[in-house]
């Protein structure tokens, strides 16, 4: 009660949160001498060892709990951390010290992490976490916000206060390096929608942030089959590392990527002639090491069902804000619906709650076909949250700034009419039978029990469900 009621006060701006500088209790050894260069080759090895052992071969997870039982992190860590309190980076070359901090920024983010009691759900959930943690380098203190804004972004404003790191008289001034917004490719804040976790050695950096920027841009580019662009919020909020405008941004994200698909849409998007938004996946990156452990959750549904809305936005919403990490979800929009083949081609459906309900399924249908699932399921909210949810993907789309064309023109279309079939053949699949919706499947099984338990209390049912690592919003 006492921290959520101090990090009220932090938030209000009425209590300044410590800096929990993370090697200050390690002694500074007297008997070690090492240069530089040596360090920041060490570095790059102490990453390189992390990544291989630690980090899944995507470069997107950590396996957080198993690092923290390795004597990697309670021995060499601990090494680590004394190494750093002796040596000055400010007499690095200049491709040593982007080499150094780059990898430094993402071993201080993990170690931050385990530093707490728990893991968190994500690092933004952590009042002030980027200035909040740091590590002593030689002379200097430095805690993320200063690494990153500070030194590899040449002290440029941070993008959400515009505030800078170090003030003229700042001895850390020093430290800083030329803008490069190639280190966007490279530094990775412990959420989903980072970029891939990787090691970088000072022989060969260019060409390796080279390749990592051109892995990101593709990587933040999705749903390119529509009207409408979903682009990583990293091109958003530092537009100006990237380009002098929004615009020019997506000029330089077409350039960027090699898939022709996107490179075609970033252009229209540069153009004014595509609509697109920006999306963030803060789920923390973490996974057990052994297995995904993500429980499977697949939710038969339709538009107009009562029981439906009321388990939606009362329960799988909140649920999913809190543990969209360890939950793998998917809809199946149909419920009790029936589909007539056409001679003509084509179906002709029958609904529950009559065709408008019919409608308000095959826009769902189009949404699931389009979308990630993390913006299907902020969509389904909108719309279960609306007076009349089969007629609101309109207004959907604009608040999620989306283009609503492509959706209506595929909930009226041969295509959208295949895709509801298509849901309508899994549903009919269920063993047993369906017979109430929302049906709610949770790793290939469900019975009335079950379903009792996710119309009542689903967060609790995924938490104990759930095999993986102790997660924060189940404690």
């Amino acid at each position: 009660m006492l921290g959520k009621f101090l990090s009220f006060l932090a938030w209000a701006g009425l209590y300044r949160i410590p800096l929990m500088v993370l090697n200050d209790q390690n002694p500074t050894p007297t008997n070690l001498t090492v240069t530089p260069t040596q360090v920041a080759d060490v570095t790059a090895s102490f990453m390189e060892v992390l990544v291989d052992s630690f980090v899944s071969t995507d470069g997107k997870k950590v396996s957080y709990l198993a690092l923290e039982q390795s004597p990697f992190y309670t021995k060499d860590f601990e090494d680590f951390r004394t190494l750093l309190k002796i040596v000055d980076p400010s007499k690095m070359s200049d491709q040593e010290r982007k080499s150094f901090f780059i990898n430094l920024y993402n071993i201080l983010t993990i170690d931050a992490l385990l530093s707490m009691r728990s893991l968190p759900r994500s690092t933004i959930s952590v009042t002030k976490f980027w200035s909040r943690y740091a590590y002593q380098v030689g002379p200097y203190t430095l805690h993320l916000d200063d690494i990153e804004h500070g030194i590899l972004r040449g002290n440029r404003p941070h993008p959400t206060t515009s505030s800078i790191m170090f003030e003229r008289n700042d001895p850390r001034l020093r430290l800083t390096l030329e803008p490069d917004h190639r280190i966007h490719s490279a530094l990775n804040c412990g959420a989903m929608s980072c970029p891939r976790l990787n090691f970088y050695k000072v022989e060969g950096l260019s060409n390796n942030l080279d390749n990592s920027m051109k892995d990101f841009c593709t990587e933040a580019v999705s749903n390119v089959g529509g009207s409408s662009l979903i682009i990583n919020s990293i091109f958003e909020w530092f537009t100006s590392d990237f380009a002098p405008t929004e615009k020019l941004t997506m000029k330089f994200l077409s350039e960027c990527v090699d898939d022709a698909n996107k490179k075609k849409a970033l252009a229209e998007a540069a153009d004014g002639r595509r609509r697109y938004t920006f999306h963030y996946d803060w789920a923390l990156n973490a996974f057990s090491g052994v297995s995904e452990d993500r429980v499977k959750v697949t939710v038969y549904l339709q538009s107009l069902c009562s029981d439906t809305v009321r388990f939606f936005t009362s329960q799988l919403y909140p649920t999913w804000q809190d543990l969209q990490d360890i939950i793998d979800l998917e809809f199946v929009p149909y419920g009790k619906a029936r589909a007539t083949p056409l001679e003509s081609g084509g179906y002709k459906f029958v609904c529950q709650h009559g065709q408008e309900e019919c409608y308000g399924n095959l826009v769902m249908s189009c949404v699931q076909n389009s979308l990630p699932i993390s913006t299907q399921v902020d969509f389904f909210n909108c719309m279960f949250s609306q007076r009349n949810p089969a007629q609101a993907g309109s207004k959907c789309s604009d608040d999620l700034g989306l283009d609503w064309t492509p959706f209506e023109e595929c909930a009226k279309s041969d295509q959208g009419a295949e895709l509801l079939y298509q849901n309508g053949l899994r549903t009919a699949a269920l063993k047993p039978r369906l017979h109430f919706i929302p049906t709610i499947v949770i790793d290939g099984h469900y019975d009335d029990y079950q379903l009792r338990l996710s119309l009542l209390a689903f967060k609790n049912q995924i938490c104990n469900m759930y095999q993986g690592p102790p997660h924060q919003s189940c404690l």
